[in-house]
């Protein structure tokens, strides 16, 4: 009986990720624009890593996402690298989105140093958000499959 509740756990965990990374894809590619639509207008042209970074973002935070619940399920909750998660999702938005659309980073350091300093920052704030959605996802299946070991991640 155990083993067909944690089957269950585990089909459910996965429905659950696959459809947080399809939300996310589609929340995050209309917004930025990397799925054409007429509701948003971006100003930056798009570049090839853009839709790489856009993928990778929403897989693995899809992929933590599920994690996470199966977790809570099984009572084996590790929210130490939420923080990460969460910090490598927005990181990954702010290095596929369009920087002058920004009101935020034009209100914080000005349409030139937006253009001068951030937008030539944003591969680099990709591959760092990525790494650090990829380092949660890695924290967060050491916790679920090696319980013995006592791995303290983030």
């Amino acid at each position: 009986m155990k083993k067909t509740v944690q089957n269950k756990s585990v089909i459910n965990s996965i429905i659950i990720g696959s459809i947080v990374a399809f939300l996310i894809f589609l929340a995050f590619g209309t917004v930025t624009v990397l799925i054409k639509n007429p509701f948003f207008i971006r100003m930056t042209p798009i570049h090839w890593y853009d839709y790489l970074f856009l993928i990778l973002t929403s897989t693995l935070s899809g992929a933590y996402i599920g994690l996470w619940y199966y977790a809570k399920n099984n009572k084996n909750l590790n929210s130490k690298c939420d923080y990460v998660a969460g910090g490598g999702a927005v990181g990954g938005f702010f290095s596929f989105s369009c920087a002058i659309c920004n009101k935020l980073l034009i209100w914080l350091i000005g349409l030139s140093g937006v253009v001068a300093y951030f937008m030539p920052f944003q591969p680099v704030l990709g591959v760092i958000s990525v790494s650090l959605l990829a380092y949660a996802v890695y924290v967060q299946t050491k916790n679920l499959s090696a319980i013995k070991i006592h791995y303290k991640g983030c």
